[in-house]
């Protein structure tokens, strides 16, 4: 009775972290993987994965996944720039018809980050950017960028509150 009871818990915890973990939501998540981190190395590819898991849990962006990666811009584009391409979009249909090794490497990064099979290489990153400094790795006046780092070619940022850094500041502790 005892073994059972403990093997329930351990299907209840692996239920509650991992619903991502669905393949529903594995060529959505993919398909924003490749397009953004295509001939990056590994690490990278997982950051920007753990971007849109970081994002459903952080209080400026939506509680969910597809709205999230569906997000709009004041412009009216994707905020995931890759979903404004009809060319990666394509580029992604054939690598899945291929089977080619980017195709491979993209989905194995995607599974790893909504399975939860890997820890998260940024920590905790909402944002990214191919350049330094860029809008989305950059401060603003509601939002700052914290624990900065570098995943191949693409520089992952935090974001926290502004009012709570300020508030963290008079405290006496800092975000590192």
């Amino acid at each position: 009775m005892r073994i059972l009871f403990t093997s329930l818990i351990f299907v209840f915890i692996d239920h509650a972290f991992c619903k991502l973990c669905n393949a529903k939501y594995f060529d959505v998540v993919g398909r924003v993987v490749f397009g953004e981190a295509r001939g990056e190395p590994m690490e990278a590819k997982l950051g920007v994965a753990y971007t849109i898991i970081n994002r459903i849990r952080h209080e400026a962006y939506p509680s969910n996944l597809y709205s999230v990666i569906f997000e709009r811009m004041s412009n009216g584009n994707y905020q995931y720039e890759t979903l404004n391409s009809p060319n990666d979009t394509i580029e992604w249909q054939e690598a899945k018809i291929h089977q080619d090794p980017e195709y491979s490497d993209v989905f194995q990064a995607t599974v790893d980050a909504l399975c939860r099979w890997k820890n998260d290489p940024t920590e905790c990153a909402t944002n990214f950017c191919s350049v330094d400094p860029c809008p989305a790795t950059d401060s603003n006046p509601w939002w700052l960028a914290v624990k900065k780092r570098r995943l191949g070619g693409l520089y992952f940022v935090c974001r926290v509150s502004a009012t709570a850094q300020s508030d963290r500041r008079s405290r006496g502790r800092d975000w590192k």
